[in-house]
């Protein structure tokens, strides 16, 4: 009998070696590791990357609506760094710079009351796992040589959980809309050492260290994404301010930034891995369908 025929494997496209990844995304409050950057209001934010070789490197920028002490315009974050992967487990390792353009700094009394300058440089490295199809933990680690620019060194050190909830569980919902929910969550703690800058007369002193953590529920439909997430932090409302010099708490001596809260968040997002509705015919009109 005749050798049965080899069929030809499907074929594959290539890898890309340029892609990219956005978001534009109004939140209530821009909260970073526990402690607000907009006074408690809402925040503007947005998100560029380009990547490379099918995302083993990566480079792009952060930009985010802050209410500081030292009144920037804004924060602009530039990132960049390379994501191995190795089957479920994946890596992130890269560079943060934190620039604040147009600072002012603040004086109480004739004396510096801020730094001058809270751009800093921080190190990051990510990992993450996929257990099964729906669950993946992670962990993360943050160091920083001169955190905010006050010459104290800090590092973040934190675990991530992330669970994709069926869509049988919200099944009373159009079927369209039924899924996409996830329940996530981040543990971790802030070793911070002491300042040293004019408004601490150059003499050392300590900032708090601190535990955080978040919890929320979140739902993706195509290009958007709806977060509502609880933040929590151990500090006590002095050390708030102690940590952040919040205006509103020199009275006081006391500040809320770092108070349990609920934020709120709606986005907008994309990438050339998940066009979403910008691969559909119908282009950003088939966000209603």
């Amino acid at each position: 009998m005749p050798a049965p025929k080899v069929m030809p494997e499907e074929a594959k496209a290539p890898d890309p070696l340029i892609g990219f990844a956005f978001y534009s995304q109004l939140a209530s409050d821009y909260n970073f590791r526990g402690v607000s950057q907009s006074d408690r209001r809402y925040s503007f934010q947005s998100f560029f990357e380009a990547q490379f070789f099918n995302n083993l490197a990566y480079a792009g920028f952060y930009t985010w609506q802050t209410r500081l002490p030292t009144r920037p315009d804004f924060e602009f974050d530039l990132v960049a760094g390379v994501r191995p992967v190795f089957d479920k487990l994946s890596f992130d390792l890269g560079v943060v710079y934190y620039y604040y353009p147009n600072e002012k700094q603040l004086f109480l009394n004739g004396a510096p009351f801020t730094t001058a300058n809270s751009d800093f440089i921080e190190y990051a490295g990510k990992a993450l796992y996929q257990i099964t199809p729906e669950l993946t933990v992670g962990a993360n680690v943050f160091h920083a040589p001169s955190f905010f620019g006050q010459h104290a060194v800090a590092t973040y050190v934190s675990g991530t959980l992330a669970y994709t909830l069926p869509a049988t569980w919200f099944s009373f919902l159009p079927e369209a809309y039924a899924g996409g929910f996830s329940l996530s969550g981040e543990g971790g703690h802030y070793f911070i050492g002491a300042a040293k800058t004019s408004a601490t007369g150059f003499i050392p002193v300590d900032l708090p260290s601190y535990n955080y953590g978040n919890v929320g529920i979140s739902w993706t439909y195509k290009n958007l994404l709806v977060d509502l997430r609880y933040h929590m932090t151990d500090l006590t409302k002095a050390q708030c301010f102690t940590f952040t010099g919040d205006p509103g708490g020199i009275a006081t001596g006391r500040s809320n930034w770092c108070s349990d809260t609920i934020i709120g968040s709606i986005r907008w997002q994309a990438s050339t891995s998940t066009p979403g509705v910008y691969a559909e015919p119908g282009g950003f009109l088939n966000i209603f369908k």
